[in-house]
């Protein structure tokens, strides 16, 4: 006697083949069979076997899925004309803070509009179908549509807020721009030489957006210093920028323009006092300068040394409290 379910007996040793259970791995491939069965389907094109989940088949690469086909081209599509559009934002509003990222932005936002309409949103038309093919005009319309992006921000339910942030990070670029670019070095100049001590000299672009003016603002001067060290610091502030390209720049004092200077000679006069050309950053610069409303130039006619002075007591000698420092 053996007890129910038993695969061998235990006297005699015979196997009880109706009791022996079916084997795992046997019972696992046909499972597997199965479902290859189901997730396999003929080509109708080539009747070659392919996924059920294919989009083209493998064999005569025609497309069998037209629906998800289009709805892949559709998510793809909106990707690439949102980013698209937030490189084109992103770029006016650098634009004019810090030219070559502005440029690169835009840049970007051509390429991505190029790959965006090189998507075809339609599937391709088959030749074994025998359908008709549609014209080039009805081709071109569905390739100039937009498609509606539905890209999720993270932490971000409201997607107006990009619009927001835009102008803000371009601010954040621009105000670095100015501060990495042309503060900083006249800081250094104004710590490095101690007859500088007490000026305080503001360097940032027009408006502060504006990357071809740059405005020097003499914004304090202390009685100790003289004409000529506020001459220096200029000078050093265009030696140090001798290497950059500016439309113009312009004198001021505390924030109301003077006088302003060809970016070209302005370019030249760091040069000069690079070289140590004292005569030229002394007695040419008064020459090169043009009056701002309000304020007189040096007369053609009046010697260097008066020219000099002259612009000088125009640019900040005449405010009460420079008045000394003018003469």
């Amino acid at each position: 006697m053996n007890e129910p379910g038993a695969a061998v007996c235990s006297t005699c040793g015979l196997i009880l083949l109706n009791a022996v259970p079916k084997r795992r791995a046997a019972d696992q491939v046909s499972t597997r069979r199965r479902v290859a069965d189901v997730e396999m389907m003929p080509c109708p094109f080539c009747e070659g076997t392919i996924s059920a989940r294919a989009v083209r088949c493998r064999y005569c690469a025609e497309v069998v899925n037209d629906d998800y086909y289009r709805e892949r081209a559709r998510r793809i599509r909106s990707r690439l004309n949102y980013a698209s559009w937030v490189a084109y934002l992103f770029g006016l509003g650098v634009l004019l803070l810090f030219r070559p990222v502005g440029l690169l932005s835009i840049a970007a936002g051509l390429v991505l509009s190029i790959v965006y309409y090189a998507i075809p949103a339609e599937p391709p038309p088959s030749r074994r179908r025998g359908g008709s093919k549609s014209g080039l005009g009805t081709m071109i319309l569905r390739q100039l549509r937009l498609e509606r992006a539905a890209v999720p921000i993270p932490m971000l339910r409201n997607k107006k807020l990009i619009f927001v942030g835009t102008p803000l990070v371009a601010a954040l670029i621009g105000y670095s721009a100015n501060l990495l670019f042309l503060q900083e070095p006249m800081n250094d100049i104004l710590e490095r030489n101690e007859a500088f001590r007490g000026m305080k000299v503001s360097t940032h672009y027009r408006y502060w957006v504006i990357p071809g003016v740059v405005v020097y603002d003499l914004r304090t001067l202390s009685l100790k210093q003289t004409p000529l060290d506020v001459h220096t610091a200029f000078l050093e502030f265009a030696k140090s920028l001798r290497d950059e390209r500016f439309a113009r720049v312009e004198l001021s004092y505390q924030g109301v323009t003077r006088f302003s200077i060809d970016g070209e000679a302005f370019r030249k006069l760091g040069d000069e006092y690079a070289r140590r050309n004292f005569d030229y950053v002394l007695y040419r610069l008064p020459r090169l300068l043009r009056a701002a409303e309000g304020t007189t130039a040096p007369s053609a006619t009046a010697p260097d040394r008066d020219a000099l002075l002259h612009f000088h007591r125009q640019w900040y000698g005449s405010d009460a409290l420079t008045r000394s420092v003018g003469r």
